[in-house]
């Protein structure tokens, strides 16, 4: 369990939007985001941070901004990304709420999202938009800011990319009897796509701010290889559980909110790139096959990739290494 250890935000007394960043043993990347928010509008805003490094840098750091930022700041032991998306959920006063991962606020981003709540009373959901850092294509490449036509066209639009923490905006309180159900999500590395959907199951109305609000900072291979290694030394990439299964299971956990066909076309767009990305990760050697055939065929079966998938999974390492160096040379 996190406790708070200081409360450099007790000043603001109309909260209009908490900013609620998960750290874990990411100091560099807290400073980075930190030193981007001090450049921003924050009238209304505080900053809730759940810490659960192993160590005292994020701590000291947030004790250096609290005198130029309204940081409210927890610690405490390893959790996960689950529990800590409900504690900083729970923890929140704003009247919306806006996760934060280790990315980082383009310039005037906060204006914006306070700009666009300010405008619409019966706003209940933004989507921040966001690019990779070196990339300028945008996660959603519409004209200019809007309102989505309806939950669909939000859907269809994001995809999976609603499962990303820093591009997601809500109000806190329609997402509160939610809560309780969210917590049986604690292990899919999900929870925040489940208070995201449920979020904008609810009435009211959804908005796209074009942005970029956020830059991306994409993880690289290596940093991934080390952080899906067990105590054991094995190699364990959950990418084909999180983005495969449980993203497939959550968005069907809705499905009497959304239009049967662009759900089913939103789980096979997700369900190709996921299994197109566990096949070059096979071939890159870092990744494992264990078990995902039978998956595949059990929770994939209606789509007819997931039969080509089978048979490639079968391939032994060095036959998919070279299948992929050849698919490389020709793309």
């Amino acid at each position: 369990m996190a406790h708070e250890l200081f409360d450099a935000s007790n000043t603001v007394t109309d909260i209009l939007l908490s900013i609620c960043i998960l750290s874990y043993n990411q100091p560099e990347e807290v400073e980075r985001l930190l030193k981007s928010l001090e450049a921003q509008h924050l009238v209304g805003v505080e900053i809730v941070i759940r810490d659960d490094s192993s160590n005292n840098k994020t701590i000291e750091l947030a004790k250096r901004f609290a005198s130029t930022l309204p940081i409210k700041f927890f610690y405490g032991e390893k959790g996960g990304i689950d529990r800590a998306v409900l504690f900083l959920t729970h923890q929140a006063r704003g009247r919306f709420i806006w996760w934060m991962g280790d990315d980082e606020f383009s310039p005037n981003a906060v204006s914006s999202v306070l700009n666009t709540i300010l405008s619409n009373e019966k706003i209940n959901f933004i989507w921040a938009n966001y690019h990779l850092i070196g990339n300028p294509s945008l996660a959603i490449d519409l004209p200019e800011d809007k309102f989505f036509k309806s939950r669909n066209e939000l859907l269809e639009g994001a995809g999976a990319a609603l499962g990303f923490v820093s591009a997601t905006i809500f109000r806190r309180e329609i997402v509160l009897p939610g809560l309780r159900e969210a917590e049986s999500y604690i292990g899919t590395q999900f929870v925040n796509l489940f208070i995201v959907l449920y979020a904008i199951t609810q009435p009211g109305r959804l908005f796209y701010l074009r942005g970029p609000i956020i830059i991306c900072h994409n993880a690289t291979s290596e940093e991934i290889k080390t952080a899906v290694i067990n105590q054991n030394g094995l190699i364990q990439n959950q990418a084909f559980q999180v983005f495969g299964i449980n993203f497939s299971n959550i968005v069907n956990r809705f499905s009497d909110s959304f239009d049967p066909a662009v759900l089913k076309r939103v789980l096979k767009k997700s369900f190709g790139k996921m299994w197109r990305g566990v096949l070059v990760g096979t071939a890159g050697g870092w990744d494992t096959t264990q078990g995902k055939r039978i998956k595949l065929i059990k929770n994939f079966w209606q789509f007819p990739e997931s039969w080509i998938a089978v048979v490639l999974f079968c391939f032994p390492k060095i036959i998919l290494g070279y299948l992929y160096r050849g698919y490389k040379l020709f793309n």
